[in-house]
């Protein structure tokens, strides 16, 4: 009997890798291929950090998710904290087992329901691939403990002066939205909000698939250098999109760039389509969702934001995948 097995197959640089400078809006690429000898469960941990306040536009808010998107980067990038590497060590299971963490961010339960985001945890969402049927590999205790390993090291490189990991306008889609010492701020919390295995919320999500793509969906074209008043997503009305499209389409996850331009955007494949059919299905399922959030017209702060930011990534779209538009 062949044993239990997930392969998680590089396809494309990692986002600092790319030149964000060269890229444009309205594209959906996959980075990695994942394949399972059973339907893939994706197993969602979130890991407190601290909550949204203030949640109004203004300094205070951009400090705020400037910690954020720092940390991050940091959690990602053998510069800074390696999440991977940290859990690789703690497992004792090595890369490969680690690769299986194929996403770690930024996320505010309860956005979808709330009117302006105020007061709610903000924090980080892992995001790990297992098998349906078999006994996890990775408990939550060991999750946490790698989760913690990397907060630590991040703070020791942020405390000697180290920058935030790929932070230039080359490697990140908002490059001016990097903080060392707003990280410093939140660290101390973050680790305070998740000392023990009941702090973090656990939840999985079946894919009905043995195969799913991780994918950058970028919605609006990262920053150029200098160019600080050109338009990139609303730090809220961003992170209501990434909700939204999870919600809306049961093949779609979605997990939210710190750096306001996209989505990482898991997709199932269930059907055993080409990856050419299931990018392109997935890119219509998004455009329709920012068709619908585009549409409203009322009052409220956060919804409007996200409107704003639906149309202009419908721009985006019209301009590099139109046939990626709902008909």
């Amino acid at each position: 009997m062949t044993a239990p097995s997930v392969r998680v197959e590089l396809l494309a640089k990692h986002s600092s890798g790319k030149d964000h400078i060269a890229m444009t809006g309205g594209t959906l690429g996959a980075d990695k291929k994942i394949t399972g000898s059973a339907p893939l469960v994706l197993r969602h941990d979130f890991f407190p950090v601290t909550t949204v306040d203030p949640a109004e536009p203004g300094p205070g808010r951009d400090r705020l998710f400037a910690g954020i998107h720092s940390i991050e980067h940091a959690l990602a990038s053998p510069e800074g904290g390696d999440l991977r590497a940290r859990l690789a060590e703690a497992t004792g299971l090595g890369a490969g087992h680690a690769a299986r963490l194929i996403d770690m961010s930024p996320y505010i339960p309860g956005l979808l329901d709330a009117a302006d985001g105020a007061g709610l945890p903000l924090g980080f969402r892992s995001t790990f691939v297992e098998l349906d049927g078999a006994e996890s590999e990775l408990s939550a205790q060991t999750l946490l403990a790698a989760y913690r390993a990397a907060l630590e090291l991040i703070r020791e490189k942020f405390r000697a002066g180290e920058p935030v990991p790929f932070s230039t306008p080359e490697a990140c889609g908002q490059y001016n939205l990097h903080s060392a010492e707003a990280a410093l701020e939140l660290i101390e919390p973050a680790l305070a909000a998740a000392s023990s295995p009941e702090q973090i919320t656990e939840t999985y999500a079946s894919t009905g698939a043995t195969e799913l793509y991780v994918c950058d969906l970028r919605l609006v074209k990262p920053r150029l250098p200098g160019a600080f008043d050109q338009q990139v997503l609303d730090l809220l009305g961003g992170h209501l999109l990434s909700q939204r499209i999870e919600a809306d389409a049961d093949n779609l996850t979605a997990g939210n760039f710190g750096c306001s331009t996209g989505e990482y955007l898991m997709v199932a494949n269930p059907e055993g389509a080409d990856q050419g059919a299931v990018l392109h299905r997935a890119h219509r399922e998004v455009a329709a969702t920012l068709a619908e959030s585009g549409s409203y017209t009322g009052t409220d702060p956060l919804r409007h934001a996200a409107a704003l930011d639906a149309r202009i990534s419908l721009e985006h779209i019209e301009k590099y995948s139109p046939d990626s538009l709902p008909g």
